[in-house]
């Protein structure tokens, strides 16, 4: 096999390798595939990462099912079984799931969550027009929902973010703080005039989760 130009998991068998590269370039995925964890292990290089940490990116998205309620429970159940087969101690698979479950709402309950969140919400904060390509692979992704729906969605998911005292967690993430806000700011601007443009300048969408 040939190896990857951003390195495979740690003490990753071939088996695993192959089956993690086959999850993460699953048709469906347009955004959450392969160049996804190459980006974020790619920021190595600026955010320091432990073996730990690296197996929860590669782990982190290992499920991935629109709509996906599941998706980080049963990526973490995938890394614990996984790892465990590989004879990884329970303590490290507890680390690690632990960090696989707090990318579901971005909030870290651990130390160790905290970088890995980051790398994860990193590309928020983006040049506008590589953002807009992001969304654009988001949408597409969820293409089983209506035009409407999914903007009531993700204005949702937005405003969410957009209320919090913080999105980053690290100091290299604090950098980022400013850039994603606006990014997502004007990213509302757009969702809301699409949907009364759609409309016809007047109904309310109901909001909902993305």
């Amino acid at each position: 096999m040939t190896p990857l130009p951003f390195g495979s998991p740690p003490a990753a068998s071939p088996a695993l390798l192959l089956e993690l590269t086959q999850r993460y370039t699953e048709p469906h995925r347009q955004y959450h595939g392969l160049p996804h964890i190459a980006w974020m292990l790619d920021a190595r290089r600026e955010v320091e990462l432990s073996e730990d940490q690296v197996l929860a990116v590669w782990f982190h998205d290992a499920v991935y099912e629109v709509p996906g309620p599941e998706n980080e429970a049963l990526s973490a159940a995938l890394a614990v079984e996984r790892l465990t087969a590989a004879g990884f101690p329970a303590e490290r698979c507890r680390v690690i799931e632990r960090i696989i479950l707090d990318t579901r709402d971005h909030i870290p309950r651990s130390a160790a969550s905290e970088a890995v969140i980051d790398l994860d919400l990193a590309s928020l904060a983006l040049p506008r027009a590589a953002f807009e390509r992001n969304g654009a692979r988001i949408r597409a992704e969820f293409a089983c929902f209506d035009d409407a729906t999914f903007a009531a969605g993700r204005i949702a998911f937005m405003r969410a973010f957009l209320a919090r005292e913080r999105i980053y967690w690290t100091p290299w993430g604090a950098r980022l703080e400013a850039r994603a806000r606006e990014n997502l700011r004007l990213d509302i601007e757009r969702l809301q005039a699409e949907l009364g443009a759609s409309a016809g300048g007047g109904t309310e969408v109901n909001r909902s989760t993305s």
